[in-house]
Formats: structure tokens, sequence, C-alpha cells
């Protein structure tokens, strides 16, 4: 007997709910801060400093004091760098 496809999706959210901490959700949110870009990509924040100092790291934008970069762009430059065989 094959599950109902709405009974499997409902199954799998209830145990995915199970196993967060209560309130947190896995995503990623579309701003990053140095910090999370850090985590994401293996650079380290004074790398990412030193890159905004010399314009050659993904694009950033500033809100008031704070730096943040948007999701799609540390993926742009992160796959840009890729090399081909």
């Amino acid at each position: 007997m094959v599950p109902d496809i709405d009974d499997l999706a409902a199954a799998v959210a209830a145990r995915v709910i199970e196993a967060l901490p209560r309130g947190r959700l896995p995503i990623t949110p579309e701003y990053l801060s140095a910090d999370q870009v850090a985590q994401m990509t293996g650079f380290s924040p004074k790398w990412l400093e030193a890159r905004r100092a010399d314009r050659t790291g993904p694009p950033y934008i500033k809100i008031g004091h704070n730096v943040r970069y948007r999701t799609a762009d540390v993926r742009a430059f992160m796959e840009a760098g890729e090399v081909q065989e």
C-alpha cells in the first residue's frame, strides 16, 4: 500500500518540528552578518573586513553602522571562484 502524499508530508513535518529546538527554524536569512558569512564560507571576519577595504570580496551593504551581505551575493562570489578542470 502506498501512503497518501499529504499524510507522508504531514508526518515528515511533524518529525522535523519535534527535532528542532523550540522556536528555531532552519532558514537562511536574506541578509547575513560578517560572522554568519564567515561561518558559511570558512573565511574569517577579518578576511571579509580586508576584502571590504580593498573592494575585492563579496558585495555588501551598510545599514547604519552594520555591514550585511545578501545570501545570493555570497553564493555568487563563491561560485565565481570555481575552478574548471
